[in-house]
């Protein structure tokens, strides 16, 4: 790997992976360092033989790799240059996503499941670093929201039977969504689990880092259920959406608090601009799903984190 020039570093995401651009024989790539490149290389070479669309590998090291550049044309770019045709590209992006929930699920070689520990282990990681490290609740007040975690908790286990045994990305959102030669190319799928279709779905959809209108949400998911009945996989609409609406709560809160860790605690202080959008967001499903308690405690914490939430 050292016939590959470094042009520049990329930085982005939340991963202690590290991304460069690299230049060979007049083409470029990307190089990836990570010192358990062995688990991305497993699940990407899973992934291109079931036809789903993520990056060429060219080279592999001992702890860093050599893959395609899918260049700079994200979703996430997309929406920030109000490009008129973006809902072409989220139509693209969920039939990309249907690939990988069905087509991906078949002998894919990952043990870890959405799982009652990790519903768990996302509302504590949002309570800890959102609601305690970020917004500074008191823990007795943290305490009135029990009962409402731990319904959502209940809720979403119970929701989620009919549709939990599909494969995940877990991230499935703008900045990990590219476009190239148009076609759909998704990177960042190194964490992925098995679990419901809800959840990445929710991911696209409700998305911290770009606005989608609620209109514009609700074509769209019908649009991810038309697909599905064509897969054989039929559900109602109405039945569908329940289980969207509290998984996309969890996700938001997931969210949250990985925005929150990360600029506080790992020094990239980017993910802050992020955290107003995801509040509305928060808010939303908040009022969707009827958790009173938890609602106001988050119009408390916009009240009390106005001049903090200036970016």
């Amino acid at each position: 790997m050292q016939k590959y020039r470094i042009i520049e570093e990329i930085i982005t995401g939340g991963s202690d992976r590290r991304f460069y651009r690299v230049e060979k024989d007049n083409k470029t790539y990307i190089l990836i360092e990570d010192k358990n490149i062995k688990d991305y290389v497993r699940i990407l070479n899973h992934l291109s033989r079931a036809g789903i669309g993520v990056p060429e590998l060219f080279e592999t090291g001992v702890d860093k790799i050599i893959i395609e550049d899918l260049g700079t044309s994200s979703l996430y770019e997309i929406m920030k240059k109000h490009n008129t045709d973006w809902q072409k590209f989220y139509l693209m992006a969920i039939d990309e996503l249907i690939k990988l929930q069905i087509d991906g699920r078949k002998d894919a070689p990952i043990n870890l499941y959405y799982d009652d520990a990790h519903i768990r282990w996302e509302q504590e990681y949002f309570k800890k670093f959102f609601l305690g490290q970020f917004c500074q609740i008191p823990e007795k007040e943290l305490k009135t929201i029990k009962d409402e975690m731990d319904y959502l908790y209940e809720e979403l286990i119970r929701l989620m039977k009919p549709v939990n045994n599909y494969l995940m990305h877990r991230d499935y959102q703008s900045q990990n969504i590219f476009i190239k030669d148009n076609r759909i190319r998704i990177i960042d799928f190194q964490s992925a689990r098995i679990g419901p279709l809800t959840y990445d779905l929710a991911s696209l959809l409700r998305d911290a880092y770009v606005v989608i209108e609620k209109d514009s949400e609700l074509f769209l998911i019908e649009y991810y259920l038309e697909r599905l009945k064509e897969r054989g996989i039929n559900i109602a609409k109405d039945e569908f959406l329940k289980i969207y609406r509290f998984t996309a709560l969890q996700r938001n809160m997931q969210a949250l608090g990985a925005f929150a860790n990360l600029s506080l605690n790992k020094k990239k202080f980017h993910f802050k601009k992020f955290i107003p959008h995801g509040i509305k967001l928060l808010k939303r499903g908040l009022t969707e799903c009827k958790f009173n308690n938890l609602q106001k405690v988050i119009i408390k914490t916009i009240e009390q984190l106005n001049n903090c939430l200036i970016v």
